[in-house]
């Protein structure tokens, strides 16, 4: 009887930061293809081990490795956002680190998806350490931090009367040119217009950014485009709209193939999408 070879294998990690300790799992594909490793980043539903599952194949079939971190809602009740009560960005940092230490990889610029609450990690993680990023991928954020000084933070980059937006006003200002040089590449489902209970709801949000996640979607690829270009930087991000999906990210990824968009490198795939 023939054997099936195995062409991944799945290990366990943690590492250690002043901001707490986070654990991950890693996809480990039997060949490499020389592409960097890819850090997948989970919603509010915190289901790290289906996005394992899902993104597993994939893995598999780019030759490259994949990290799931998991951000519990006992030590991390919120990581959708830096912020002084809150740095899930020095936990990611710590495991970047930490894993470099197995895979040299993991010291180079990596690419980085989330989906929904993890799409606000990742982009607000990207505008924070440009340099760390190669390729950054959205999918589904409730909301965005936009590259505009004249709104505060953190709906935007400017600062207000409270001393604590000046200091990340300045950390996102310091980094911004390399930040809008990045490769952005933005998946929202064409039926996610609802406005369910996880999505922050406020009159000026709704009327700085639209009433639902693909209307922010469009807001932000515009006012990303806008910003690169008032720098002299030529945008390069896309918006993929996904037909037929709502706000489900295993739906997009058995329908639509967004595991297959985000994990190859191939652009017709996104366009396919």
């Amino acid at each position: 009887m023939q054997r099936s070879r195995v062409s991944s294998v799945v290990t366990d990690h943690r590492a250690a930061s002043p901001a707490g300790t986070l654990p991950a799992r890693l996809i480990q594909p039997a060949s490499r293809s020389g592409l960097p490793p890819l850090v997948v980043l989970h919603g509010i539903s915190r289901n790290a081990d289906e996005l394992v599952d899902l993104f597993r194949p994939e893995a598999e079939a780019s030759g490259r490795p994949v990290l799931v971190p998991h951000f519990s809602a006992s030590r991390w009740p919120h990581f959708q956002r830096p912020c002084r009560a809150a740095r899930p960005d020095q936990a990611l940092l710590a495991l970047m680190g930490h894993l470099a230490g197995f895979d040299p990889a993991f010291a180079g610029r990596l690419d980085v998806f989330g989906h929904s609450g993890g799409a606000q990690l990742a982009h607000r993680f990207a505008m924070l350490y440009p340099q760390r990023l190669r390729r950054l991928g959205l999918a589904a954020a409730g909301w965005y931090c936009l590259p505009d000084a004249g709104m505060s933070h953190p709906c935007g980059i400017g600062a207000d009367a409270d001393p604590d937006t000046l200091v990340w006003a300045r950390r996102h200002r310091a980094v911004l040119a390399e930040y809008l040089g990045l490769r952005v590449e933005v998946y929202v489902g064409t039926l996610d217009v609802g406005r369910d209970e996880t999505l922050r709801q406020t009159p000026r949000l709704d009327r700085e950014q639209g009433p639902n996640r693909l209307a922010r979607a469009e807001t932000y690829v515009a006012r990303f485009r806008a910003a690169a270009r008032a720098q002299g930087i030529r945008p390069d991000i896309a918006l993929i709209r996904l037909p037929g999906v709502a706000h489900d990210v295993a739906q997009a990824i058995r329908q639509a193939g967004l595991a297959r968009c985000v994990t190859h490198e191939t652009p017709a795939l996104a366009s396919a999408c």
